[in-house]
């Protein structure tokens, strides 16, 4: 029973690290498939330099059209990145040779580019001015967009009679009808690029828009305002007044977080909160937006409110990033700080803890992680390793006063009173220092030094998160394709197909438990007992969270038609504790109980 145990065991793993390995080769296949974009904004060759706004809402329209499968566009916030990497002006328009500049700053592939002109009509005579503003003629736009392969250095176009010739998309309509001229230009971009699409022209318009046209340009206009200009604020407001009033009361999200940052730079905390918070869940920018109002929270001392904005979101599946794992286990720190309980205090230290050894293993010389994480373990009592941390604190930064009284302290409770009075002679330099100590007298704790935040997300950490998920959330989409497919082809009776398809499944995620069961299914009813027990042990291995019940059920089928008591009532014992009143698991296990074949 055991040789045949590691037999199976055996099966499994060779089963499963072939798959692994092609998978890993099919990733790389489509790592070096997908193209990376960058939209930049298009020129105004009018004498109209009110309607610029319509330069950067190709760009801003564009980039979320263009993001499909096999496509990976660059965000604005990168775009900014980049401008101020290269020493850039953020309003400028590069030339072509400063475009491919950029985009291989960025290793983008593909560039699109474009101009286009404004046509206003005449001021309204006396006759016009009595009709009503539907009826009088609006403002025209008309230009041309273009793609140019960075790696080729050329436009991207076609082969005629044996010539190269440059694809140029002329678009053109109503300043109204600007979004659907966005959606058309996307859609010819993508079709040039793959005939094959799974979209039509249609959707991708209605895609394009959804926002009101005057929400829209409000919101374009509001990007294109300083940052501190109170006119921002005013263009966002008017795009979320505009959005609810034609939208039936819906929130403009975009101009809501927007907005957001605004208040945050403004360090209007409340009016910061307000605005984050009406961002919504399904949208690209909510966990930026939970995080600076988590961060919001901290600043006007609601650390209750903080602590339950930024734990969620340090969870590895949501933002596993150095400034979202600081920023919680700072906060939780900072709440075990005012927690009466002993219990909860030390629950909250070692959740502090955890989270800001998180940051630490993916940033191990951040000078604000390792302050809080030494903090947090000297509130644990951990003092050497506190003093560890922040020593490393001390050589990024020789004048961090706060640094060296903690570490002082430290030092002090690890008996350690050379080093603890070097800390504590440097600390005195600090004007604070009397209050330092007077606290410290009093309670034997600081509750003067504060821990730190990261109050700034890094762009390119974003990116390369959202990026990620785009991909995985492609894989999980293809992937539950195949399995419905594979349903049919399974209740069709046609097994040699689905495997096939089985394979396919497992090339894209090689612990699919649902694949492995339906490969049991399969490899049981052709009569194959060793390769479908291989499967399902598999499939329950690889289960997790979601427990297959029916894996374990066909397991213990299979060992009880073998003979084999022992392995058929450990597998009805535990489809039972999956659900005890599931009908064929209550069957399975009269049958082990009766020790008799179904």
């Amino acid at each position: 029973m055991i040789q045949k145990n590691l037999a199976i065991l055996l099966m499994v793993l060779t089963l499963v690290l072939s798959v692994t390995c092609a998978s890993q080769s099919v990733a790389a296949q489509t790592s070096s498939s997908s193209e990376v974009v960058l939209v930049l904004p298009f020129e105004n060759v009018s004498d109209h330099p009110e309607y610029n706004w319509i330069g950067e809402s190709f760009a801003d329209s564009l980039s979320a059209l263009l993001n499909k499968p096999g496509l990976i566009v660059i965000t604005s916030e990168e775009r900014a990145v980049a401008y101020q990497r290269l020493r850039l002006p953020l309003t400028v328009l590069p030339s072509r040779a400063t475009a491919i500049k950029i985009a291989r700053e960025l290793k983008a592939s593909m560039i699109v580019i474009g101009t286009y002109n404004v046509v206003v009509p005449p001021p309204s005579t006396s006759d016009d001015r009595s009709k009503p503003a539907a009826d009088k003629p609006l403002a025209n736009i008309a230009g041309e967009a273009r793609v140019i392969r960075v790696n080729e250095g050329r436009m991207a176009g076609d082969v005629f009679d044996g010539a190269w010739a440059p694809r140029v998309y002329d678009f053109g309509d109503e300043v109204i009808n600007l979004q659907k001229m966005h959606g058309q230009l996307a859609y010819q971009i993508l079709f040039q690029r793959d005939k094959a699409l799974s979209f039509s022209r249609n959707q991708l318009e209605q895609e394009a828009t959804k926002v009101p046209p005057q929400a829209f340009e409000a919101y374009m206009k509001g990007l294109l305002t300083d940052q501190r200009d109170p006119t921002r604020a005013i263009y966002f407001k008017n795009a979320l007044r505009v959005y609810a009033k034609e939208k039936g009361g819906a929130v403009y999200s975009q101009a809501a977080f927007e907005l957001g940052n605004f208040y945050l730079d403004q360090k209007q905390w409340k009016e910061a909160i307000e605005y984050f918070a009406m961002v919504q869940k399904r949208e690209p920018h909510y966990g930026e937006a939970q995080f600076y109002a988590g961060l919001a929270y901290w600043k006007t001392g609601d650390v209750p409110h903080a602590l339950t904005t930024l734990v969620p979101l340090a969870d590895e599946r949501v933002m596993p990033l150095v400034g979202v794992y600081n920023n919680a286990g700072a906060v939780s720190v900072e709440a075990a700080r005012n927690e009466k309980k002993p219990e909860g205090k030390a629950s909250l230290l070692l959740q502090g803890i955890k989270l800001l050894s998180r940051a630490s293993d993916s940033s191990p010389d951040d000078a604000t992680v390792l302050f809080n994480l030494g903090y947090a373990l000297f509130l644990s009592e951990k003092y050497a390793e506190a003093a560890e941390k922040l020593e490393k604190v001390i050589a990024a930064n020789q004048s961090d006063s706060e640094a060296y009284f903690l570490l002082a302290k430290a030092q002090e409770r690890a008996s350690h009173p050379e080093a603890a009075n070097a800390a504590d002679n440097k600390a005195r330099r600090n004007p604070a220092y009397a209050k330092w100590q007077t606290d410290w007298q009093k309670s034997q704790s600081v509750p003067s030094l504060a821990l730190r935040s990261r109050d700034v997300l890094n762009q390119v950490d974003l990116s390369d998160l959202s990026h990620v998920k785009i991909v995985e959330e492609a894989k999980a989409n293809r992937t539950q394709e195949l399995l419905n497919k594979i349903r049919d082809l399974y209740q069709q009776g046609r097994d040699d197909e689905a495997l096939a398809e089985i394979r396919n499944v497992l090339i894209i995620e090689p612990t699919n438990a649902e694949a492995f069961l339906l490969s049991g299914r399969i490899n049981q009813r052709r009569g194959d007992q060793e390769a479908a027990i291989a499967a399902l042990k598999t499939a329950v291995f690889w289960e997790w969270n979601h427990p297959l019940i029916d894996a374990h059920i066909l397991l213990g089928r299979i060992f009880l038609e073998r003979g084999d008591l022992g392995e058929a009532r450990k597998y009805a014992a535990s489809a039972m504790n999956i659900d005890p009143n599931n009908p064929e698991a209550m069957a399975l296990q009269r049958q082990v109980t009766m020790g008799r074949k179904p």
